[in-house]
């Protein structure tokens, strides 16, 4: 006997509401993790793996998956339209069922270092101290800007004096070198009573920008220690420079500037710093992944880039196209870039370009190939809103175990 119309219903109800049971087998072994997972519905993505098996992809990598289909049958239900129950078709009702599998591993590294900014982060926001006092002449005045700029410092580069036949330079001496020569500019500034400080960091503040001790490029390099450390040092410096700024000046520009030795490691910097002074409102920080950067105080318009892309003659022309507008609005006119380690300035119609001198003594490369006549300094300047530049200061190391 044929089934009637009411059991074919039944059938289609039943076959629509079978739902495997859905189980598990979820095994690690130290970084390495494989789940087994049965599901009512296919997988055909990464995310809808992820999604069913409840894998967060920022701590798991997986490296193989796959879905697999079968079809699970059962016997049709009884039925009959005198309501008398009988088993009229030999046909079973089948559901569809699918099987994913995943190998994984643990994303060390990511964890590792998203642990490293959480800690920093949080240190930051538990740290949001009360800044130094502000310290100002009685004549301070909003007319005046005072730029410090320490170009290519190379934290974390290693100099053996027996090598190189000049100072010897590690990680410590370094550090020690960085704040010696902004403690110099702020006093040798101070008379000028700067109502606003810019301090440009990065343009190669870090000698290396990986683990593997090399320059952003891969260039490999003689380094005194591993990338992380060199990098807290770095950190740790720029702290020091910003809050010994807030103790002379009401408003401090930040302005990050990658080199060719520390292009992601500045961007890092920039970020670290961030965190940092969220909280004070007299910090700004430019950390844009900009290879140019401009900055507009009065009649003065300053590029601030590395140097070691592009010729310089053509840094006017760039300045004129890419900020036409403060170009129009100002009457003097620098780039102010290192990468070279030597003090020049180059005039060029309508602007000049102003290369800055390094601290750091030469390695055993520059030193093999001949690159040590370069005076080791540091600079600042102070800008008038509409005289211009109307003051420098320098702090140097000359000679060997130099002095000051």
């Amino acid at each position: 006997m044929k089934i009637d119309d009411a059991a074919k219903n039944v059938i289609a109800d039943l076959a629509a509401s079978v739902k495997p049971i859905e189980t598990e087998s979820d095994e690690r072994e130290g970084d390495e993790r494989t789940i087994k997972k049965v599901v009512s519905k296919q997988i055909k993505t990464l995310k809808e793996l992820a999604d069913a098996c409840e894998i967060d992809l920022t701590e798991w990598e997986i490296y193989k998956w796959k879905c697999a289909a079968w079809q699970t049958g059962m016997k049709p239900p009884v039925t009959g339209s005198s309501g008398a129950w009988k088993r009229d078709s030999k046909d079973p009702v089948y559901s569809q069922q699918f099987v994913v599998m995943a190998w994984m591993r643990l994303r060390v590294k990511l964890i590792a270092a998203a642990a490293e900014f959480d800690a920093l982060r949080e240190k930051a926001l538990d740290h949001v101290p009360g800044m130094p006092a502000i310290i100002i002449h009685k004549d301070s005045s909003e007319d005046l800007l005072t730029e410090y700029s320490p170009m290519d410092h190379h934290i974390g580069m290693l100099g053996w004096g027996e090598e190189t036949g000049h100072d010897d330079y590690d990680i410590k001496l370094s550090a020690k070198l960085y704040k010696e020569a902004l403690t110099c500019l702020v006093s040798r500034t101070s008379n000028y009573a700067s109502h606003r400080a810019i301090l440009v960091l990065g343009n190669d503040q870090q000698n290396i920008d990986n683990r593997m001790g090399t320059t952003t490029a891969g260039t490999p390099q003689n380094t005194d220690s591993r990338y992380q450390k060199v990098f807290t040092v770095s950190r740790d410096v720029s702290i020091w420079a910003v809050e010994a700024l807030l103790a002379v000046s009401p408003k401090i520009d930040v302005i990050i500037i990658s080199g060719n030795h520390d292009t992601l490691a500045a961007w890092h910097l920039g970020d670290s710093l961030r965190s940092w002074f969220k909280s004070e409102s007299r910090v700004n920080i430019d950390n844009r992944p900009l290879f140019r950067k401009y900055f507009q105080f009065g009649t003065n318009m300053l590029m601030f880039t590395h140097g070691n892309a592009g010729k310089l003659e053509d840094y006017g022309k760039t300045m004129a196209a890419e900020q036409p507008e403060m170009w129009g609005a100002t009457k003097w006119r620098e780039a102010h870039t290192g990468d070279k380690h030597q003090r020049r300035l180059v005039e060029l119609r309508g602007a000049a370009v102003r290369i800055l001198p390094s601290l750091r003594p030469p390695d055993a490369w520059t030193s093999e190939h001949h690159y040590i006549g370069s005076l080791r300094a540091a600079e600042a300047y102070v800008w008038h809103k509409t005289l211009g530049l109307i003051g420098t200061a320098t702090y140097s190391v000359l000679g060997r175990k130099g002095k000051t």
